[in-house]
């Protein structure tokens, strides 16, 4: 997930690592991500030629390093994102992830997501259900699944909303620029 989402960052454009490292955090709703991840994933992205790097003057007039994705990089990120399977149907943060690039995925590859998210929470409800069952009443477990049943059924209806937002729409859903966007050639 990490690197799905150090590559979605540089569909922007090119960024500093640092840069790069806020805009994750922000993305999974925490501080900034750790160096030892960023750095280490843009070199294998580089090998991999996903990813271009070159320098750019800083602020203080200093040589910074700049990261921009590739032609290449964006296929692959397309095609990772476009991969959705049942342990990524139950995390909250990998559907949503998707979801805010389904712009730039087919309307078929969107559904088959929603489907899967759909899926999972349904059997969960249920799961949720049969337990909430052999708790006492008033207990404290009881409030406890209460609160899950509730947030389930709660995405379950948003879930239902997105469904229509993709049936009504015409055609697929594509962002052009970002999917053919010629991304500025980075100083050497």
């Amino acid at each position: 997930m990490n690197d799905l989402i150090l590559l979605a960052a540089l569909l922007r454009g090119p960024a500093y690592g640092y840069a790069l490292k806020k805009t994750a955090g922000l993305i999974f709703g925490s501080r900034a991500m750790h160096s030892n991840v960023v750095y280490p994933s843009l070199k294998k992205f580089m090998q991999n030629g996903w990813v271009e790097q070159g320098t750019a003057q800083g602020d203080r007039g200093q040589p910074r390093k700049q990261y921009r994705i590739t032609a290449a990089g964006r296929k692959y990120l397309l095609e990772q994102l476009g991969t959705f399977g049942d342990q990524d149907a139950e995390e909250d943060g990998a559907f949503l992830f998707r979801v805010a690039l389904f712009d730039a995925l087919p309307k078929h590859k969107s559904q088959a997501i929603v489907a899967a998210r759909k899926s999972f929470l349904t059997s969960r409800a249920s799961q949720l259900s049969i337990l909430r069952n052999s708790t006492q009443p008033r207990s404290f477990g009881a409030v406890a699944f209460d609160r899950v049943q509730a947030l389930v059924e709660d995405e379950l209806r948003w879930i239902h909303k997105l469904e229509n937002q993709l049936e009504t729409n015409k055609g697929d859903l594509k962002c052009t620029q970002l999917l053919t966007r010629r991304a500025t050639v980075l100083p050497s």
